[in-house]
């Protein structure tokens, strides 16, 4: 049988922080130690904790751990994002409507 945490870990093979999944299935009042039933994997708050993990993945440096390399292109980090705001908006969450913070060259008068 599989838990919540070893369901969330699967959702992709960059190495996410036990911390960050914790706080993720916290957030959306999921224990990471319950039983991933067909049930909780197609409820609500597994998918927005889902949503929140994508949406952390989408800005998730590049690594390199143990002779692995995690990195992802910026089409990648687009669809992940994308993916989560589909799951957001999918469940009526208002986190579909906030956009991220866009940085870079502003020009010559800042």
């Amino acid at each position: 049988m599989t838990t919540i945490l070893e369901a969330l870990q699967g959702i992709n093979a960059y190495p996410i922080p036990f911390r960050t999944l914790a706080e993720c299935a916290e957030a959306r009042g999921l224990s990471l130690n319950d039983i991933a039933t067909q049930e909780v994997l197609s409820g609500r708050d597994y998918n927005l904790a889902k949503a929140d993990l994508l949406l952390w993945l989408s800005d998730a440096p590049n690594v390199s751990q143990g002779g692995q390399s995690y990195t992802f292109s910026d089409e990648q980090r687009t669809q992940l994002r994308s993916r989560a705001k589909s799951l957001y908006a999918q469940h009526d969450d208002p986190s579909a409507t906030k956009s991220m913070p866009t940085y870079g060259y502003k020009g010559e008068s800042l």
